[in-house]
């Protein structure tokens, strides 16, 4: 027999505090769920490594423990358990029960005392015993057949503890653990020990006295004046503290061994227990494991109970594996192509040689248009003894293009921009799209990141995919797509097209009961060609002109080096964390702030917060200024220009930022500095063709006015509709003086409260960024609130619309959830009404901008303009424009972008025309 015992709260309290900064919430009630999903992944792996036979769960009890009625301070000082931890620790207890532990929990017992029981039921010869806990109390247990795991580094790492380690670590016995912890005690349970004597102390008496009546008896014989003085002044709690760290191992179980036998935790009922309890993670990996046990994927549709089998039922065929053609001659092409143009609706996938679509070459298309069948049609995959017959890549995009074209016949795909670009390439343009499954799963779950095709077919159709990490491999020993055999390609490809369409199926009448509004079906679709054609342009920028400013920024760089070493009186690594810890900690001896796994923090918000304290600071924040601009831009920005377009092509993605905005990848164009010279600099590097000029539009004050329209405050109503200065008029309330008076740093910190505001910034965030005391930061949002009572009216209303509803909502429609703001943790509620107050003006400029996009993009189309939508940068669209169409694409692009959507106020876009960026912004 081997018994492996779990110290529960112990593992809960590890699992909190691994997963505490990967703020984790389970996918179905948005509640926290770090220290659930990490006590099963830790359980799961302790089993799986040391396999034992037996499994013995132990809880401390919500009763008042024995220990406590004899010393009532016994572990008074502890902190309160967090409010997001307490409902996950009964989950905890709740689930394991369910998979089939059963829970040890006594009354008045701790667990270390049926922990000490168990050892002295179980402790016989041939039977290993395994603890699991952080308990130095639990030493006293450890012999030849006992061994204790305490967590190590990370979250599935552990070390073991035997009866020779604590020999040499601690310099006792584990016999004499009770009578060395009754002299160090133990801060952790406020057992008070011998005031004055640590570890060692404690160990070299027991070592020399064996026990504690020993020492007491012959105290004359302790050498020491100082120690024999704190062990007479203590003795009292010397034996209080012997007595409190000693087990209780009479604990009355009422259990046997084959009550503890290891249960079938992995069988596929448990592994769909998780799945529905929204744990998809802790289900995938458990389902692995199932499968290494001999269960295979269709046991899961087998269950304990006749409910059960009826909703697996109801599921099966989405569960079930596809019947997949690989097509590899023009005759089986044309044959296939004759059922496919009579479909009213085509899935549509591409593979490709890259992930760049602009790069990319392709290696095939798949297509399906009923659930579990797929085609894939293998056009350049390289001859090799595994492949000898393409079908012909330009016959084959010559049958392809009229049904791929055909507006008769949807089209749909999951990612499909992708698609788009890569075929448009070859001179195909897919149309008309209906429904994209990746975006259709943002609208539904925005604050979600599980928007990929592994993970939407795991989440909503219980299917294990064919990843691309399964086809080629990963590390040293991946293949690129175009090296594995075209077979499996094939099925793989066709995979993922038929599965395409099974989540279509499911989303589609989800999107139709969710999405009211339609935003999916009129704006993220339809701009999906807006933004494929900015893609497919790029923008180009002067190679020399970075070449140039790349030389400048190193020459700055060096002189902030020059500068550092000099006032920090020594060379160092600048980059290096632990030493820029010392130098600016214990050399210079700056106050300390945020503290991290590897010494005091001094990441960019910590620099901030000393620059008035030492000159080093401004230096620092220079280097890193400098070193991030040439790291990500300046030295960068030149290697990403495409060889066959000579231009730079930026990827935008729609499913990134819950609040609607787009966001900007390879490179990232949108955070390019706007307000530093540096960032000027930049922007002056991205120019317009020959005969061009590049146009900026730019909404004014967008945010501002969304939130006038919103909370109908009378005095911002009435400063936009009379284009009054909205700051100055800020700065006279706040400072109390004729809008006259305002000077320009007054409107500097009243631009950054009225901003500051409309994101829910309390006093101490208003304090820090403005860089004054609480309290003038508490008067200033006190000043703006009497200023703008209608502001704070909408921003108590929105608040417990949310509290009612759980989301709040865009002009347009689209949904955010905040199911954080019914927490019982008094911060995550307030940052969840942060989130609310600001998510319907974020969200409301973001679908306006993408409304505009629309709106231009098709302008341009219909009137056959030369002109070019490039960029999208927040709340600007920067466009290349020939110099004859400068009047005409002003025009349109700033009418449109003015009457996209009405508000109470009117809506302001300013441009200008310049031969680079930085001239047109």
């Amino acid at each position: 027999m081997k018994l492996l015992i779990i110290d529960g709260h112990a593992l809960v309290f590890r699992a909190y505090f691994a997963f505490q900064t990967a703020n984790l919430k389970n996918s179905k009630t948005g509640k926290p769920s770090g220290a659930v999903f990490g006590f099963f992944k830790m359980l799961f792996k302790i089993i799986q490594d040391f396999s034992p036979t037996h499994v013995a769960m132990t809880f401390d009890p919500g009763t008042k423990l024995k220990r406590s009625e004899v010393f009532p301070q016994y572990k008074a000082n502890r902190s309160p358990m967090p409010d997001d931890l307490r409902p996950q620790i009964g989950e905890v207890i709740e689930i394991t029960r369910e998979i089939g532990f059963p829970i040890l929990q006594v009354d008045g017992e701790e667990a270390d005392d049926i922990i000490g029981t168990l050892c002295d039921l179980y402790d016989k010869k041939g039977n290993e015993i395994i603890i699991f806990s952080g308990d130095k109390d639990l030493f006293q247990l450890l012999d030849g057949n006992v061994t204790l795991l305490r967590g190590k580094k990370g979250a599935t790492e552990f070390v073991e503890i035997n009866k020779k380690w604590v020999e040499t670590e601690v310099g006792v016995s584990p016999k004499q653990i009770p009578d060395y912890m009754g002299i160090v005690g133990d801060t952790s349970d406020n057992i008070p020990g011998v005031k004055g004597i640590g570890e060692k102390g404690a160990s070299k008496l027991i070592s020399e006295f064996s026990n504690l009546e020993t020492i007491y008896k012959k105290i004359e014989d302790v050498k020491n004046p100082s120690m024999k003085t704190k062990l007479l002044e203590s003795k009292e709690n010397a034996f209080l503290s012997r007595d409190l760290a000693t087990l209780n191992k009479q604990v009355p179980l009422h259990v046997n061994l084959n009550d503890l036998l290891l249960p079938e935790y992995y069988h596929p009922t448990k592994v769909e227990f998780f799945k529905e309890r929204g744990y998809n993670v802790l289900s995938r990996d458990l389902g692995k494991f199932s499968e290494e046990k001999g269960y295979s994927k269709s046991d899961s549709e087998k269950s304990d109970s006749e409910p059960k089998e009826v909703k697996k039922e109801e599921k099966k065929i989405n569960s079930a594996k596809g019947n997949y053609v690989h097509i590899k001659t023009l005759s089986e092409l044309k044959t296939v192509l004759k059922e496919i143009s009579k479909a009213k609706l085509i899935c549509v996938d591409t593979e490709t040689t890259s992930k760049d679509p602009m790069l990319a070459e392709i290696l095939g298309v798949s297509f399906s248009i009923e659930e579990q069948k797929g085609y894939y049609v293998s056009l350049s995959h390289p001859k090799s003894f595994f492949n000898s017959i393409n079908v012909d890549i330009e016959e084959a995009l010559k049958l392809l293009k009229p049904i791929l074209e055909n507006p008769k016949i949807v089209k749909i795909g999951q990612n499909i921009k992708y698609d788009l670009l890569v075929l448009s390439n070859y001179g195909i343009e897919i149309s008309p799209i209906s429904f994209d499954t990746m975006l259709a799963s943002y609208i539904l779950h925005p604050e979600s990141r599980r928007h990929g095709m592994d993970d939407l077919a795991e989440d909503f159709l219980e299917y294990k995919t064919i990843t691309y990490d399964d086809l080629t491999g990963t590390g040293k020993k991946r293949k690129e797509l175009f090296e594995v055999e075209p077979e499996r390609v094939a099925e793989y490809a066709a995979e993922d097209a038929d599965i395409t369409l099974r989540l279509y199926n499911t989303l589609k009448p989800m999107i139709e009961d969710h999405d009211k509004n339609g935003v999916l079906e009129k704006i993220e679709v339809p701009l999906i060609f807006v933004l494929k054609e900015m893609e497919k342009t790029g923008i180009l920028i002067d190679k020399p002109y970075f070449q140039k400013l790349s030389k400048d920024f190193q020459k700055e760089l060096q002189k902030q080096i020059d500068k550092i070493y000099k006032v920090a009186g020594k060379e160092f690594n600048i980059a290096s964390t632990k030493e820029l810890q010392k130098v600016l900690f214990e050399d210079l001896k700056l106050p300390t702030e945020k503290k991290t796994q590897t010494g005091f923090s001094t990441d960019h918000s910590v620099l901030e917060s000393l620059r008035d304290k030492h000159p080093i600071i401004e230096m620092l924040l220079n280097h890193r200024k400098y070193s991030k601009l040439l790291n990500t831009y300046i030295d960068v920005l030149p290697l990403m220009i495409n060889p066959k377009t000579g231009r730079i092509h930026t990827n935008y993605n729609q499913t990134i930022a819950v609040t609607g905005r787009l966001s900007s990848t390879d490179p990232n164009l949108q955070n390019i500095p706007i307000k530093d010279d540096e960032g000027k600099l930049i922007r002056r590097g991205f120019i317009a063709k020959e005969d061009h000029e590049l146009l900026s539009l730019d909404y004014s004050q967008i945010e501002l006015r969304i939130m006038a329209h919103f909370s109908n405050d009378k005095r911002m109503l009435e400063a936009y509709e009379n284009n009054l200065d909205i700051h100055t008029r800020t700065a006279a309330a706040l400072y109390s003086v004729d809008e006259a008076l305002v000077t320009s740093e007054m409107r500097s910190k009243a631009k950054a409260v009225n901003f500051s505001v409309i994101y829910g910034t309390t006093a101490f965030g208003l304090a820090q960024n403005l860089r004054i005391s609480r309290t003038e930061a508490k008067i200033f949002i006190d000043k703006y609130f009497l200023e703008y009572p209608g502001v704070k009216k909408f921003m108590d209303e929105i608040s417990n619309f949310c509290m009612e509803n759980e989301f709040v909502e865009t002009l347009t429609g689209r949904r955010r959830y905040v199911p954080e703001i019914k927490s019982t943790n008094r911060q995550d509620v307030e940052a969840a009404k942060r989130v609310a107050i600001n998510s319907p003006i974020q969200g409301t400029s973001a679908d306006m901008i993408k409304l505009a996009m629309i709106n231009i993009q098709n302008t341009i189309e219909k009137k056959k303009l030369s002109s070019r939508m490039l960029l999208q940068v927040h709340d600007e669209l920067v466009f290349e424009v020939p110099k004859k169409e400068k009047e005409t694409i002003f025009a349109i692009a700033k009418k449109e972008m003015e009457t996209v959507l009405k508000l109470k106020v009117p809506i302001v876009v300013q441009g200008k025309f310049g031969k680079n960026w930085d001239e047109a912004h």
